[in-house]
């Protein structure tokens, strides 16, 4: 499947001006000792590419092989957004905190979309206490533009969560010069560094303090 790798691994060639979206989710998971263990996300490619994909598997090999080239292509993207910090930043007080690997993932046709779904572990798990976890998730040159997906209720949720926990999004709110900015880059020109996270909306998690 090079077109979905080269679109997921062009980070850093790609100019400001997003040659294609993901709409996604997040669910927050905890452990049995109350702690923030993993952000379970699931990317809805856009509907253009995901049709690029089906009919690359179609000339590849058939409905009898699709799932073993999405099982396949699951695995690259893996492969490719691990080198990438797997396009996600989760910060305590500010501060980034180290992730895990990726070992739970699937991906799968819904509809006329490609989904990848996998589990981003933290290295270490962490206490939710007062507000102090959020998380971004983005392509830092904005190749790619990431979107928590508008057409379902909750996009953010939580699983395992102690009694009081509450989650929000902060949506990115477009300055007018940082919008001219990006689009006066040239579809062929160099990103900024750091473009895609200026753009990006926040998660946020807030539990009772102890």
């Amino acid at each position: 499947m090079p077109l979905l790798l080269l679109w997921l691994a062009t980070a850093s060639t790609a100019s400001a001006h997003p040659h294609g979206w993901v709409d996604y989710t997040v669910r927050v998971l905890f452990d049995n000792q109350g702690r923030v263990s993993a952000l379970q996300q699931r990317w809805k490619m856009d509907p253009m590419y995901s049709l690029t994909l089906m009919e690359e598997m179609k000339r590849d090999g058939g409905a009898g092989q699709q799932q073993q080239q999405l099982d396949a292509l699951g695995s690259q993207i893996v492969k490719n957004i691990g080198k990438q910090h797997y396009l996600s930043h989760v910060y305590r007080n500010g501060k980034e905190l180290e992730l895990g690997q990726v070992t739970e993932y699937t991906t799968l046709l819904s509809g006329q979309r490609v989904e990848f779904m996998f589990v981003l572990p933290l290295a270490t798990p962490q206490k939710p206490e007062g507000d102090r976890l959020s998380w971004k998730i983005y392509d830092p040159t904005y190749f790619i533009e990431f979107l928590y997906d508008n057409e379902i209720d909750q996009p953010l949720t939580m699983s395992g969560a102690p009694e009081g926990c509450t989650t929000n999004i902060a949506h990115f709110k477009p300055d007018p010069k940082l919008v001219a900015e990006a689009a006066a880059i040239d579809v062929t020109g160099q990103a900024p560094d750091g473009m895609g996270k200026r753009f990006a909306d926040t998660g946020k998690l807030q539990c009772p303090a102890d």
